[in-house]
């Protein structure tokens, strides 16, 4: 049986179509998830720290170092580094990861000193960064 013998069959046809709608279906409910995570891990520090006003709050250099950790996850997840070409992609790559993960660990335990609070999801966010910068470079290099 051919293709075209196939697709005259309605129950295929129909078959194709809820499949289709499926996968729109699992898009959308991968974008909304996507989307609760990412504003889970940016808000999170922000609440804590309003909340927890006893200390000193966050300095504007480590709101700046959690605001490029999440855009550069965000930048990598949506594929940012394919529009890049081969050679400044694969420059670029690795440095940014490291030095994000080296500037977000110092920024956690500087403010796990004045606020434990905010530098709690920070830390998280770090090693989390750090375990995939090494474990990227442990692939890379097989």
């Amino acid at each position: 049986m051919g293709v075209n013998t196939l697709c005259k069959f309605r129950g295929v046809e129909k078959i194709v179509k809820k499949g289709l709608v499926m996968i729109g279906f699992s898009i959308v409910f991968l974008m909304v998830l996507g989307s609760i995570a990412i504003f889970t891990l940016l808000f999170t520090p922000i609440i804590a720290v309003r909340k927890n006003e006893k200390g000193k709050p966050p300095r504007t250099f480590s709101y700046i170092i959690l605001g490029l950790l999440l855009s550069h996850w965000v930048f990598f997840l949506s594929s940012g580094y394919t529009l890049f070409p081969t050679n400044i992609s694969d420059a670029i790559f690795m440095p940014v990861w490291v030095v994000l993960g080296v500037a977000g660990l110092l920024i956690a335990i500087y403010e796990f000193k004045n606020n434990k609070a905010f530098a709690i999801p920070v830390a998280g966010l770090t090693t989390i960064c750090l375990l995939f910068s090494i474990f990227i470079n442990g692939i890379s290099n097989m």
